[in-house]
């Protein structure tokens, strides 16, 4: 049995990605790969992001219906960027600065959950400037957040490391290979991605759609900050989901940009070297156009 564990990121354009597959899940299935998204697993039948948070009841639900899979499909597909973690200010980063801080556990128990490995996992990286911008507007569109500053809580988000969480991704037990891409590739990328995670001929089934769940853009944060700033009762989740419909990328608003101009830069240098240190890690294949 084949397990491949679709980790994300969070912000990566793993949406597109889950929403694309869903639409053949039952092609999938009859071709022999067992997947399951978000849609599946933050719910009550395949409850696997609850049992690794929780444990408990959803554990072994979880357990059950996999090992189910598991004697039906030669190859289970799962994919769900919250097996890393969340994007709320508390939990996406550690107070020294590391992303996904209990990802080692959560992964143990993801894989114990499972049966165990081998298993590939398949993660997308940005630009760290790019990548706390964008987890801050999810928050704020959760109702979480207002100010970026807030969020960051002083953090500088250029010292994200992605080869430090590859680092620790592929330390645990049962963790066979580590397959990354860069989300800035991942248009260009999509057709390999897709015949690497999926058996021969099924890659050509997966539609190819319109980009998914996008995100905030300047005009529309700074219409929702003054609406949020000038009353205290607003509930901030509708007005930013009326800001995202109001202005949207669509119709040419400028993308979100709420750091200085030094910052993206020294993002992008810092990703740069990050870059270079992942692609030589031992046990992670780097996906390039």
């Amino acid at each position: 049995m084949a397990l491949t564990l679709h980790l994300g990121a969070h912000k990566t354009a793993s949406t597109h990605l889950q929403v694309s597959l869903r639409l053949v899940q039952r092609e999938l299935r009859a071709g022999g790969i067992f997947y399951a998204g978000p849609g599946v697993l933050r719910h009550d039948g395949l409850p696997l992001v609850r049992a690794l948070t929780h444990g408990g009841r959803a554990a072994r639900v979880v357990s059950e219906r996999l090992a189910e899979a598991r004697a039906c499909y030669p190859e289970i597909l799962l994919s769900d960027e919250n097996i890393l973690g969340g994007t709320h200010r508390s939990r996406l980063f550690s107070r020294r600065g590391m992303i996904y801080p209990g990802v080692r556990a959560r992964l143990r128990r993801c894989l114990s959950l499972t049966g165990g490995g081998p298993a590939v996992l398949c993660l997308a990286v940005r630009d760290p400037a790019q990548f706390s911008v964008s987890a801050f507007a999810l928050q704020l569109a959760l109702g979480n957040e207002i100010e970026i500053d807030a969020y960051l809580q002083g953090r500088d988000p250029a010292a994200l490391s992605w080869s430090g969480l590859a680092q620790r991704l592929t330390s645990v037990p049962g963790v066979a290979r580590l397959l990354v891409w860069r989300y800035e590739d991942y248009p260009a990328l999509r057709p390999r991605l897709l015949a690497r995670i999926l058996p021969p001929g099924l890659a050509a089934l997966v539609p190819e759609l319109p980009p998914s769940n996008e995100s905030l853009t300047q005009p529309g944060y700074e219409w929702f900050l003054r609406r949020a700033m000038a009353d205290s009762e607003a509930d901030l989740r509708v007005l930013a989901n009326r800001a995202r419909l109001r202005f949207r990328r669509a119709d040419g608003h400028a993308p979100l940009r709420l750091l200085p101009d030094a910052a993206y830069r020294r993002s992008a240098m810092a990703y740069a070297e990050d870059l270079r240190q992942l692609r030589a890690l031992p046990g992670v294949e780097f996906l390039e156009p």
